[in-house]
């Protein structure tokens, strides 16, 4: 299992924790809970390059959603700025995982 996997899976325990406390967001902790477990154990049994660029894209598209509630959320605009970053770094991180794309030695 690569950093960037357990690093999600430290992300989807910090969601399932924050159900334990009274929060205004159990629906959104829990699904995202369940989500971010998902694709860890997804991404970590296939292993491939594609399946750490198809998390990437779920991450960026999932902090997409994330500014429009930042900037108009009201009472989920820290909740939603959090998730924008996080969701920015497991993108990043995920990326990061895949390289270049080339066999090393390569050119």
């Amino acid at each position: 299992m690569r950093t960037v996997e357990v690093l999600r899976l430290a992300v989807a325990g910090g969601h399932a924790i924050r159900l334990l406390e009274p929060r205004r967001t159990p629906v959104l902790d829990a699904v995202l809970a369940v989500r971010q477990t998902a694709q860890a154990v997804l991404v970590s049994r296939s292993g491939s390059p594609d399946a750490h660029t198809a998390s990437a894209v779920v991450d960026v598209l999932h902090g997409a959603s994330m500014v429009p509630v930042a900037l108009l959320g009201g009472r989920l605009r820290r909740f939603a700025s959090v998730q924008l970053v996080l969701a920015a770094a497991l993108a990043v991180a995920e990326v990061t995982a895949v390289g270049r794309g080339r066999s090393r030695g390569r050119r």
